[in-house]
């Protein structure tokens, strides 16, 4: 059996990192987000199975699914793609405010000085709103 890596291994939250999903949770900024969430289980729930070893406790089930999205690092690819490209376009026009118009080096440097760590907080994201889903994820799995 294959050794499956987390491929965000660094994935605790912090004090100042719960505040701030929490404030995104309140205000519905991961509504959308976490829209995909039960459809992303229902599309992988053998895999997710799989993990939890047949265990049917919802906690076990919550945690499996935990694993399996650090293990993936999304739940739903076109919408972290256009959320990145809103990003870079933001940071074209910040750029552009100060004078920086090329449009090229702005997406390339944006791409290797951010890219990374905004992945990193959409999967801090994904297990935030897995946990204030928990029951419907464990409900979802057990059906």
């Amino acid at each position: 059996m294959a050794v499956h890596k987390d491929i965000e291994p660094d994935l605790d939250i912090t004090d100042v990192e719960l505040k701030t999903l929490k404030e995104e949770w309140a205000s519905g900024e991961l509504n959308t987000l976490s829209g995909h969430l039960l459809e992303f289980v229902d599309r992988h729930r053998a895999d997710i199975l799989k993990i939890a070893r047949n265990a049917k406790s919802p906690e076990k089930l919550v945690e499996a699914t935990r694993k399996f999205v650090r293990r993936r690092g999304y739940i739903h690819l076109p919408l972290d793609m256009a959320d990145q490209i809103h990003e870079i376009n933001n940071e074209i026009w910040y750029k552009g405010e100060e004078g920086d118009f090329n449009r090229q080096k702005i997406k390339e440097s944006w791409t290797q000085n951010h890219a990374p760590n905004w992945r990193k907080w959409r999967v801090k994201q994904i297990l935030f709103i897995i946990d204030q889903r928990a029951s419907e994820v464990a409900a979802e799995l057990a059906r």
